[in-house]
């Protein structure tokens, strides 16, 4: 019986997933606009949020936030969050991407609601325009965006998205930030790095169609996750910004790579062969072209 697999916690009810680096979750096949994305967060154990502290250049473009749907005793922790998100993740973001956010938008703005923003989602994220329930962004105790604003990174920058850079970034910003709670950062040993991961190298397998995309997009999520242990966060800025076009391959994608890939495959050929020549780091996962 085949079962479609959920990589990363998160149903993907847009043209691009969006997920987190925890199992349970369903991911799509790939698709060539990223115009809106769409999270379910995971329950997380709520601890004492860090002290957020940066030295790095401010934000090069204003955040607003509207929290006008909620009562005006949030008001502070909107601007908490808000002002978290901009100060400190971004900035981080920005430094490990490369990608200053004023390319492409004027400004960047949070919605908080009381409810999810369309059925079964606790956040959707649209280029500029970022919309979380408050339990998904207010409501947690690390108040502050890491993960939505990673796609609008990814947007502007027409970098490879689909979440296989997430694990390895998300995992960076949180270590800097001296967050290494369940459900925020991922160890190692995660079951999800591990026995998750050996399920959908079995399943590969015998798949075929979308369900090998799918599989192969869950495997790779967790591959450059792995490598961010592996290569150390010095490594994310050159194989995030291989993907960027123009990108530098040597080789066309082969056939194997356009079949489960699609569009995207151009991509993920510049992301192999960085790994290869910068790192000598290899997938070894030939049914995903790999």
């Amino acid at each position: 019986m085949k079962r479609r697999l959920v990589p990363l916690g998160i149903w993907i009810l847009a043209a691009v997933a969006c997920s987190s680096p925890v199992p349970g979750a369903v991911t799509p096949s790939i698709a060539p606009s990223a115009q809106q994305t769409l999270i379910q967060p995971p329950t997380r154990t709520e601890t004492a949020a860090p002290t957020l502290t940066n030295t790095l250049p401010p934000s090069d473009l204003p955040f607003t936030i509207d929290c006008s749907a909620l009562p005006e005793s949030r008001k502070a922790d909107c601007e908490t969050f808000l002002a978290a998100t901009r100060d400190v993740v971004y900035p981080i973001e920005r430094e490990l991407t490369g990608v200053n956010l004023s390319q492409c938008y004027k400004e960047i703005h949070y919605i908080i609601l009381p409810t999810d923003p369309l059925p079964s989602a606790g956040g959707i994220s649209s280029g500029d325009t970022i919309t979380y329930n408050q339990r998904y962004s207010i409501d947690l105790p690390h108040r502050y965006d890491v993960h939505e604003i990673l796609h609008s990174i990814s947007t502007c920058a027409r970098a490879l998205d689909a979440h296989v850079f997430h694990g390895m970034i998300m995992n960076a910003v949180y270590d800097r930030l001296g967050v290494h709670d369940a459900g925020y950062f991922e160890d190692r040993s995660a079951e999800n790095l591990n026995v998750f991961l050996e399920s959908l190298q079995t399943e590969v397998k015998k798949a075929g169609g979308t369900e090998l995309t799918n599989l192969c997009i869950g495997i790779l999520m967790r591959r450059m996750t792995i490598a961010y242990f592996d290569l150390g966060a010095s490594a994310i800025t050159p194989l995030y910004r291989s993907t960027i076009p123009p990108w530098k391959n040597t080789t066309s994608p082969d056939a194997k790579l356009v079949e489960v890939w699609g569009v995207y495959a151009g991509q993920i050929e510049a992301l192999r062969e960085t790994l290869q020549r910068d790192f000598r780091y290899t997938m070894d996962v030939p049914e995903c072209g790999l």
